[in-house]
């Protein structure tokens, strides 16, 4: 059976797992049940209005029965018409993936979707469950009777994906779970780029002339809000900026300019507390910035005592975060402004730090070593925050010298991205080549 252009069957509504519902749209967009979501898409395509049709069929993805295919192809519908066609052929494939067939071939609605590089591998599965002599797989026996995806092992076995960016210096990373898409910053390009789970080409997503980019160093998720948040410093009279864009979309929606006081500032990194504060590093003031959930304007908190800071993780208490600098970690009491050097057994080391993300009463950290080798480790903290009790390495590649690594927190897993160029890991990466400048991946952590 194929997907006809606007519905599926329902029956094949609700036969898998729950689609993510993380993702919460930043606007009012007229719905608050799926089959009026689904109604109101419907029309707003009709009339050729395919932003709206795109916010609609999200918003009908989220609150409707979960995993359902028909849905799924009503968003992979939206996001071809309105300008995303990269992230309909990822949606494609995964309706391909459990099984259900669409018309994605020779709809002229994915004309652009089909020009894409990696539409080949996508088609050929939709191909074979279209034109297959057994009924159509439906989601519920996908499993073991789909063809093979293509989608990488994530598992700690290390297949990498790699992908060039060219030309691109790498200027922060988040993972989007909802649409499974790596985010990235093109720091002297001044724009984000997606690349799709188990794709291995990079997309532009969002560039300077309609976000007012300056040089982005790093980029975060509100998971809670369905907002991706970006900082970049480098603007006219050394003055930087925090921006926030819509997650599903990438259309920005505020910029809020950071002045120069006294000098130019270095935004380094920032961290989206529970509540949806928004923290910056300024590694130049070395000194703690903040948008507050109802804020007009970025804030200065705080100074930090610190030489060198490097990353900023935001605790899951509400005004605690912690600093990272060149000689050790520091724990900030946001509403008490005070700084706390925290502790650690003579056999663990806190120095050279260089990015660190919280999880579960954890930091995750990238270590720098003495040969310039790095190591993924995860430093367990106690109770009160104040001191480290253990250290574990998360199982990675020792991750090669030079260039900068990114790192993320995504739900149970940790994401990060190295430079591929001269990927001197100490275990083979399988299905990889030299030829390609950075590598991608996804670890669970227990």
């Amino acid at each position: 059976m194929i997907i006809p252009p606007l519905v599926l069957l329902a029956s094949l509504a609700g036969r898998s797992a729950a689609f993510p519902a993380t993702f919460q749209s930043p606007r009012d967009v007229g719905c608050t049940e799926w089959r009026h979501c689904r109604e109101l898409a419907l029309a707003a395509a009709d009339r050729g209005d395919y932003e709206t049709f795109h916010d609609l069929a999200w918003r009908a993805i989220q609150t409707g029965p979960p995993k359902d295919p028909a849905l799924m192809y009503l968003l992979a519908r939206a996001q071809a018409l309105s300008g995303r066609p990269h992230d309909a052929l990822i949606m494609l494939g995964r309706l391909a993936e459990i099984g259900v067939p669409s018309d994605a071939l020779t709809n002229d609605d994915f004309v652009r979707t089909r020009q894409l590089p990696g539409r080949p591998d996508v088609s050929a599965r939709i191909d074979r469950l279209t034109h297959a002599d057994s009924p159509p797989v439906t989601p519920s026996s996908a499993a073991s009777s789909s063809p093979p995806s293509t989608t990488p092992s994530w598992a700690p076995t290390l297949q990498g994906s790699r992908f060039p960016i060219e030309g691109s210096t790498l200027g922060g990373l988040a993972y989007d779970a909802v649409s499974r898409r790596f985010l990235f910053g093109d720091r002297l390009g001044r724009k984000l780029v997606v690349v799709g789970d188990g794709m291995n080409h990079a997309v532009d997503f969002v560039r300077a002339d309609s976000a007012g980019f300056g040089d982005i160093a790093a980029l975060e998720i509100d998971g809670r809000r369905g907002d991706l948040w970006a900082v970049s410093a480098g603007l006219a009279d050394g003055a930087g900026a925090l921006h926030k864009l819509q997650l599903v979309s990438g259309r920005p929606l505020k910029s809020f300019p950071i002045a120069a006081d006294p000098g130019p500032v270095a935004l380094i990194d920032l961290a989206v507390t529970p509540a949806g504060a928004v923290l910056v590093l300024d590694a130049a003031g070395r000194q703690l910035l903040v948008l507050r959930p109802t804020g007009t304007a970025v804030e200065r908190a705080m100074r930090v005592d610190a030489v060198e800071p490097a990353s900023l993780a935001a605790a899951g208490d509400e005004g605690i975060a912690y600093v990272a600098d060149r000689d050790g970690v520091s724990r900030i009491d946001l509403r008490a402004r005070t700084a706390t050097r925290v502790a650690a057994p003579a056999s663990v080391s806190l120095d050279h730090l260089e990015r660190i993300r919280w999880r579960k009463q954890a930091l995750i950290a990238i270590r720098v070593n003495a040969d310039g080798t790095r190591r993924i480790i995860r430093l367990t903290l106690s109770a009160s925050g104040r001191a480290v009790t253990r250290e574990t390495t998360v199982d990675s590649p020792v991750l090669p010298a030079g260039g900068r690594t990114f790192v993320a927190i995504s739900g149970d897993e940790l994401v990060y991205v190295v430079d591929g160029s001269n990927a001197a890991v100490d275990r083979p990466i399988r299905g990889t080549s030299s030829a390609a400048d950075f590598i991608a991946f996804r670890v669970p952590l227990r």
